[in-house]
């Protein structure tokens, strides 16, 4: 049987197909119009149209419907649809636009290729009153209803899209539309406040700057286009801008519409003011807030909807991989979830062991073609969802990919490694070991670079980080000796500190990174943990929902949040991003923790004066914990 007449997997709700005179009456309550039938004896059907649909409210979104060539009356063919921030279709001011190369392959294996501009954007109508708000995510609802009335539909729906396309493939999920067969999010992320915009409660500001000023130019905010300044000439070439517009729709009032469209986006509500002013977690104002447009505060209504999951996301990709694992712990649905050496849009190599390189063709291929058997079982030939549930996932240092149903990963063990003096790093617990302090300087020239894990998600750029040992010189490492026998460690480390804050910690923060150290000293970079110390309130385990299983229960609420005391130690928890990494016998574990990283962070204390003492030994010493998965190697 069909997905569109069935439960979408054991224990659901078995849902009705609608009649063809049903469907006619929900989309005139809807305000949509269903496409007339087609008489046998009609040409085929157009290769590409773009078009109006109109949502409830009466906003007119701008739509690219491409078709297979040669698509003849009464084919019924399955869907990929895909909503867009950054426009649909980008052409030259005043020439007609040619086709998309993601279009054209799905129309090779056979789909209808669905693209439309969110509300407030491209050629769309409306004012976004929320990046990532409810009334844009709630528009894929209408969409897919009149997407299964057109002929040459099947009235199956695979939603897919990369970065904020993604975001609002996998949100579609939890519609409640039974035409959305199956989603494919590709680099999103799962939680945006924790695993892009604040990890930790720590602003990504100076990555925010470029892309701030790319929305306005998107928008017209305030009448930026890229001939402004030089500034924007410069980020218009960067991102291929230049020149170019949103695709009007089809007819002689085509831009006429497209410019009236886009007066109604100068108002739009910017992402990057309410990561401003949306300090904690429970942040609202109006429409806006944070919890709107994540996936974790959805799990009830995507988990309803049954609606099977295949993703992709890059270990070093901001925190996409610990959004993956949130969905693969919250979610019961069908899951396919790959974690690889990519970067944001899986369009670079980013092994930390291995210089940055654009991936293969043949690369590209195998990733695209998993997209496709998904969509084929689901929304081609309309398989029922198994319950399998599945994470592939690459290690650093052993180039190996494996495949489990359980995560953490079996044979995992929780191994703790005792900051010591001298900078030492022991293995094990040791009762006794005398207590002592080194002292910690916020340093605000020690960051991470150019292309770290935080500029990628905004820019698709390669994650590159050099060798850290002279970073490392300028902050506070601890160091195992080289290690006897290989060490895989795969999943979610934390570490917790014995901090006391003096002058300037009382709004300060703090950051820690793992690595590898070679015998002959190049340190290399793995993953990274950060936290605001004004939201280091631990909650309660009974608190922490499941998606946030793998992570420390903390809220980032504003009634949580409190000064850091100086003076006065206290136990700081920080979570490491999760890594799958193998440590060879001869090589060494390092934990280095800094106060700033000014490469991607805003400086807590903002005038960047700030100093710690962490604590070792004794009762409260400091200590890392890795998920080390014991057994044979590999």
């Amino acid at each position: 049987m069909s997905r569109g007449s069935t439960g979408r997997g054991s224990g659901s709700r078995p849902r009705v197909r609608r009649t063809a005179a049903a469907v006619a009456a929900a989309l005139t309550l809807l305000g949509l119009t269903a496409a007339p039938a087609v008489a046998d004896t009609a040409a085929t059907a157009p290769h590409l149209q773009s078009r109006y649909v109109t949502m409830p409210d009466g906003v007119r979104l701008a739509v690219d419907v491409y078709l297979p060539t040669g698509t003849k009356p009464g084919t019924k063919l399955p869907t990929v649809l895909v909503t867009e921030r950054y426009w649909r279709a980008r052409v030259l001011a005043g020439q007609p636009g040619g086709t998309s190369g993601e279009a054209e392959a799905w129309n090779a294996k056979g789909y209808a290729y669905v693209a439309a501009d969110l509300r407030g954007t491209g050629a769309s109508f409306g004012t976004m009153a929320s990046e990532l708000g409810a009334a844009e995510i709630a528009d894929s609802g209408p969409l897919g209803d009149w997407i299964a009335a057109q002929p040459w539909s099947n009235s199956r729906i695979g939603t897919t899209g990369v970065s904020y396309g993604g975001d609002t493939a996998m949100l579609a999920t939890a519609l409640a539309n039974h035409h959305i067969t199956a989603a494919a999010p590709i680099s999103y992320d799962f939680d945006p406040y924790e695993d892009l915009v604040r990890p930790g409660g720590l602003l990504i500001g100076p990555r925010l700057a470029p892309y701030a000023l790319l929305l306005r130019i998107l928008d017209q905010a305030g009448g930026t286009t890229c001939e402004t300044s030089a500034e924007t000439r410069q980020l218009c070439a960067q991102v291929g801008l230049t020149g170019l517009t949103p695709r009007p729709v089809d007819g002689p009032d085509g831009p006429a519409l497209l410019a009236a469209a886009r007066a109604e986006h100068a108002n739009n509500a910017n992402l990057v003011d309410m990561a401003h002013q949306g300090v904690h977690r429970d942040y609202r104002n109006g429409p806006q807030s944070w919890t709107v447009g994540s996936v974790g505060e959805q799990t009830d209504a995507v988990e309803d909807s049954g609606v099977p999951v295949l993703t992709r996301a890059g270990w070093l990709d901001a925190g996409t991989a610990n959004g993956v694992l949130s969905q693969f712990a919250g979610l019961s649905n069908s899951q396919d979830d790959w974690i690889g050496p990519w970067n944001h849009g899986a369009g670079w190599l980013a092994d930390p062991f291995k210089p940055a390189r654009p991936l293969t063709r043949a690369e590209h291929e195998q990733n695209d073609q998993r997209v496709v058997d998904f969509f084929d079982r689901y929304v081609r030939d309309g398989a029922r969802p198994d319950g399998k549930r599945q994470v592939h996932y690459y290690t650093f240092n052993e180039d190996v990919w494996r495949t489990t149903t359980r995560w953490p990963v079996p044979g995992t063990r929780t191994r703790p490694f005792e900051l010591g003096a001298g900078n030492t790093l022991t293995a094990g617990r040791t009762a006794g070991a005398p207590a002592g302090s080194d002292p910690l300087h916020l340093d605000p020239t020690a960051g991470t670079g150019p292309l770290d894990r935080w500029n990628t998600n905004l820019s698709g750029s390669q994650v590159s980080y050099p060798d850290r040992a002279a970073v490392d010189a300028k902050l506070l490492s601890y160091t195992t000796a080289p290690l006897t026998e290989p060490t895989r460690v795969t999943g979610n480390g934390k570490v917790t500190l014995d901090v006391t804050g003096l002058a300037g910690s009382a709004n300060g923060a703090l950051h820690v990174y793992l690595e590898d150290v070679t015998p002959d000293g190049r340190a290399t970079y793995l993953t990274e943990g950060q936290l605001a110390l004004a939201e280091r309130a631990v909650a309660d385990s009974d608190d922490n929902p499941d998606w946030r299983r793998l992570r420390t229960p903390r809220s980032y609420a504003a009634e949580d949040a409190e000064p850091f005391p100086q003076g006065r130690a206290q136990r700081v928890v920080i979570d490491l991003q999760p890594v799958s990494v193998l440590f060879e016998p001869g090589e060494r574990i390092r934990l280095t923790v800094a106060a700033a990283n000014p490469d991607s962070f805003e400086l807590l204390p903002a005038d960047g004066r700030a100093d710690y003492r962490i604590g070792y030994g004794g009762e409260r010493g400091s200590v890392l914990e890795l998920p080390v998965v014991r057994g044979q190697l590999p």
